[in-house]
């Protein structure tokens, strides 16, 4: 049914874990591969920052991973997969297009997919406005979705 799932982590430790625990449970139970996938953050132009800002306001926060950083991340996950006994491999995107939910979509169509686990943060004003990663891949994917809150 499952035969190949795309995990999409993120730097939320619990979201993350969760998404990881679920892949994990689906895996054995249908015998499926695991495919980490982990979309660096990358310093974004300024102008994609200001325009989501009122006038004055103070810039949000923004961790900017080294590909080095990333892939000790994805490593860790998979090599938690790999020792519950799934077969897993990683891939980290560069988040140089700027749309993480493009990216962890082209990760999943270039790995055959047939299902994308992704966390979810839960509703706020800026993800029904600006839209969230999850509810992009959610309306965009073209193989099932699993959404973990």
């Amino acid at each position: 049914m499952f035969e190949r799932i795309v995990a999409a982590i993120d730097r939320d430790p619990e979201r993350s874990a969760k998404v990881v625990e679920a892949a994990q449970a689906l895996a054995q139970k249908f015998s499926s591969e695991v495919v980490i996938a982990h979309i660096r953050e990358v310093e974004r132009p300024s102008t994609m920052v200001a325009t989501t800002a009122r006038p004055g306001a103070i810039p949000p926060a923004l961790h900017f991973e080294s590909e080095e950083e990333a892939r000790e991340f994805v490593e860790a996950a998979v090599a938690r997969l790999r020792s519950a006994g799934v077969r897993a491999d990683g891939q980290i995107g560069t988040g140089a297009t700027g749309s993480t939910a493009r990216e962890l979509l082209a990760i999943a169509q270039a790995s055959g997919a047939t299902l994308i686990v992704v966390g979810d943060r839960g509703s706020r004003v800026t993800d029904v406005l600006l839209g969230s990663v999850a509810y992009r891949i959610v309306h965009r994917a073209e193989c099932p979705v699993l959404l973990v809150r």
